[in-house]
Parts: C-alpha cells; sequence; structure tokens
C-alpha cells in the first residue's frame, strides 16, 4: 500500500511524502533503525562506558508491517508492528521503532507513523497496543502521550530495562 500526501516541511515548505507499507528488513527501514540507535544510544549509555544489555530485537518474523515515509525518494520515517510473545505471557501487539530522521523533523511524521501503525493493528483486529520507550527520551513520551497513548505498567522482556516506560492504546 502506498499513500502520498502533501505535509509542510520544517524549515523547507511542503514536500510530497509517500508512505509505503513494507518490511522489517527493508534496507531502508533498517538504515533508519541505526540511525536511531546512533542518537538514542548515547542517552543511555552506561557511565564506564560497559554496553548495555537489552532484550533481542524484533525478528522479521514478528514484524507484520514497518510503515516507511519517504520524502523525495528518501526515507524520513517509520514506525513497525510487532507480534511480541514472551513465554508465560499473553500474545501482545507492540509498536517498534518510531523515528523521524533529523532533515525531516517538526512535520507531523511522527503522529502519522504512529497513525499508520494503529491502522494496521484494527485491521488486523488488533483491540490494544502496547509500546516501549525510554525515561531519557522525553520527545517520545509527548507523542505518545499527545497521541492518547496511556502510561502503562513495565511489561516482560521491558521490566529488566530500569529506565522504560511503557503506554497503551485501546481501540473500540
Amino acid at each position: 500500500m502506498t499513500v502520498r500526501l502533501e505535509t509542510g516541511a520544517g524549515t523547507g515548505g511542503p514536500a510530497v511524502v509517500t508512505w509505503v507499507a513494507t518490511g522489517w528488513d527493508d534496507p531502508r527501514v533498517a538504515a533508519l533503525r541505526a540511525l536511531m540507535d546512533a542518537e538514542i544510544g548515547p542517552r543511555y549509555a552506561h557511565p564506564d562506558g560497559a554496553p548495555r544489555s537489552y532484550p533481542p530485537a524484533p525478528s522479521a518474523g514478528e514484524v507484520d508491517v514497518a510503515w516507511l515515509a519517504l520524502a523525495g525518494g528518501e526515507p524520513a520515517a517509520t514506525a513497525s508492528l510487532r507480534r511480541l510473545s514472551v513465554a508465560g505471557e499473553p500474545l501482545r501487539h507492540e509498536v517498534k521503532r518510531v523515528f523521524v530522521g533529523p532533515a525531516h523533523r517538526r512535520r507531523g511524521l511522527a503522529a502519522q507513523a504512529l497513525r499508520r501503525v494503529e491502522g494496521s493493528a484494527r485491521e488486523l483486529g488488533v483491540r490494544r497496543l502496547v509500546l516501549q520507550t525510554g525515561d531519557r527520551q522525553p520527545e517520545a513520551i509527548a507523542l505518545y502521550e499527545r497521541e492518547g497513548w496511556a502510561p502503562v505498567p513495565v511489561y516482560p522482556p521491558y521490566d529488566a530495562v530500569a529506565h522504560s516506560r511503557c503506554f497503551g492504546k485501546d481501540f473500540d
């Protein structure tokens, strides 16, 4: 599915953004995730430089869809819908890796990415979505709250990550 829409650019005026439903292993989505890791990772760096341990990243088989925004053909934003299965826990549908590249911010793309994932979840009959972020990402927390997401208890496997903040959203 491809959707085209006009959106105001942060500094360069209107631009056409094309949203594409793709997969977790799409190289353009992977490139945006790498940018996210490079930007967000230092916020959570261990004071002594030791690597922090995190739950494993999703596999391509767990991701129902990865939404990708293209601005002028360039990857601009992404968000994905994951089926999270943890032993002894109910299946959860989770939003993963909402990220907008630095050159494309302040255009509403993060909120659009969330809405795309929410729409995909509804199409699959999902009645509740959850997501995890960190307490050192105030811009992400503000986005989720602004978009109607409510704080929920930290759920596995993120309960082992001290800085986790989790949110949920129910659908009628």
